[in-house]
């Protein structure tokens, strides 16, 4: 208990220019790393895209291979539970924006 009150006896505080160069670095991390955020995100949504677009081919093959059916219409994979609604419009609105760059 004495090396304790002796040790908290003798600590002090950070001087102003240790604060100051703390700050500085973080800074300089925040400048570095900020833009690279932003590209993580919209390569994410790539990646998402194409995770998409892979997911509905595949179920599209899956789907003709098994009825004897060439190009079957989004709808009747829903319908036959191949797909569900929500990826079958993620898959028509990417198709759209294909079409319309």
């Amino acid at each position: 208990m004495k090396r304790l009150n002796k040790w908290l006896r003798k600590a002090r505080g950070f001087t102003l220019v240790e604060i100051m160069v703390v700050v500085l670095i973080i800074g300089i991390l925040m400048i570095v790393l900020i833009p690279n955020v932003g590209k993580s995100k919209e390569l994410a949504s790539e990646k998402s895209d194409e995770a998409l677009v892979q997911l509905v081919e595949n179920q599209i093959l899956l789907y003709e291979m098994e009825n004897s059916v060439k190009n079957p219409a989004l709808q009747k994979l829903v319908d036959d539970e191949y797909l569900n609604a929500k990826q079958a419009k993620a898959y028509e609105d990417y198709l759209a924006n294909q079409s319309n760059p």
